[in-house]
C-alpha cells in the first residue's frame, strides 16, 4: 500500500465513520470501520503494521471524540497487535475460525471500552451482550469478511500474503501432511 492510499484512508476515516455510516445502520447499530480496517491490516501485514495502524487510527478517533483521550488509541493498537500475531500463528485454519475469533475480538474491544468509560455491574453483562455490542460485533465481522475477501481477490497470488494462510480452506485433515 503506497503512501497516498495510507494518507487518504487516514483522512477519510472520521467522515466515513460519522457521516456515511449513519445511513447504513442496521437496527440502530453502525459498524466500527476503524476496528475492521485495523484487524484486516494486522491480519494481512503482521503485528507491527497492524499495531501502528491501530495506534494511528485510534489516536485520530480520540482526537475527534469527546471520550477518554487515549482509550481508542490503546484498544485499536492492541487489536492490530493481536490480529497480526494470530494471523501469523493460527488464523489460517478456516473461515469459521476467523469469524469466531473476530466476533470475540469485537466483543472484547467494546466491553473493555465500556468498562473503562462507564464500568458495569456483572448482572448487566447479559443485557449488554444481547444488545448493541453483539449486533455491532456481528456487523463488524460481516464487513471484515467482505474486506478480507476483497483483499484476497485483489491479490494476484494467494501466496503473496506474508500472513493469513489459506483463509478459505476448510483446514487440514488430521493425519495428513501439508
Amino acid at each position: 500500500m503506497n503512501w497516498s492510499y495510507r494518507i487518504l484512508i487516514f483522512l477519510m476515516l472520521i467522515p466515513v465513520q460519522s457521516i456515511l455510516l449513519e445511513k447504513v445502520k442496521i437496527a440502530g447499530v453502525k459498524p466500527d470501520i476503524a476496528l475492521v480496517f485495523v484487524f484486516v491490516v494486522g491480519w494481512t501485514q503482521g503485528r507491527k503494521v497492524g499495531g501502528l495502524w491501530g495506534l494511528a487510527l485510534g489516536g485520530l478517533i480520540d482526537l475527534f471524540s469527546s471520550g477518554v483521550l487515549g482509550l481508542a488509541l490503546l484498544l485499536k493498537g492492541v487489536v492490530g497487535l493481536i490480529a497480526g500475531g494470530l494471523g501469523k500463528s493460527f488464523l489460517h485454519f478456516s473461515l469459521q475460525s476467523y469469524v469466531i475469533f473476530f466476533v470475540g475480538l469485537s466483543l472484547l474491544h467494546d466491553l473493555v471500552g465500556i468498562f473503562f468509560l462507564h464500568g458495569f455491574v456483572l448482572e448487566d453483562l447479559g443485557a449488554v451482550l444481547t444488545g448493541e455490542i453483539l449486533l455491532r460485533a456481528i456487523y463488524n465481522t460481516l464487513l471484515a469478511i467482505i474486506a478480507i475477501l476483497i483483499v484476497w481477490e485483489k491479490s494476484s497470488q494467494k501466496e503473496s500474503f506474508a500472513y493469513g494462510g489459506a483463509i478459505l480452506s476448510p483446514g487440514r485433515k488430521p493425519g495428513t501432511r501439508k
